[in-house]
């Protein structure tokens, strides 16, 4: 792995990130639906189609490294949510750290969802593991 690579995954990365809380809600706003649909489609292909097709990120046999979905996550936690409201148009439904939030409200929340990824990683192990 060199840092080309490296610097690469983490520029589509944070386009992903970006892409979901910025692009996406205004795309939504503008075309209903349908802009959801090809917001998806441009945000989630493009940035999947450099970490992996291009092989930015590390994908060996059957293991899987989870780049977007750690960006996007990072992303609401970091700049907080964007949302529609069918009145006022896009606004911000929460703030993250850098705009003033307080982690502790979700910490009981952060530490369930690792342990239900915990838990799911095990079952897919578990009935994954004669697959090889």
């Amino acid at each position: 792995m060199n840092f080309n690579k490296i610097l690469i995954g983490m520029c589509a990365g944070a386009f992903a990130g970006f892409g979901v809380f910025t692009i996406w809600p205004s795309c939504l706003a503008r075309w209903n639906w349908l802009g959801g649909w090809l917001a998806a489609g441009i945000i989630i292909t493009s940035a999947w189609l450099i970490n992996h097709y291009v092989g930015a990120m590390p994908n060996k046999g059957n293991y899987a490294w989870i780049d977007m979905a750690l960006s996007i996550w990072l992303a609401a936690l970091l700049g907080g949510l964007v949302v529609l409201d069918p009145v006022e148009g896009l606004q911000r439904a929460a703030y993250g750290l850098l705009h003033g939030a307080n982690l502790g409200g979700a910490l009981l929340t952060i530490l369930f969802q690792l342990i239900g990824a915990t838990i799911a990683g095990y079952f897919l192990y578990y009935l994954r593991r004669n697959d090889a």
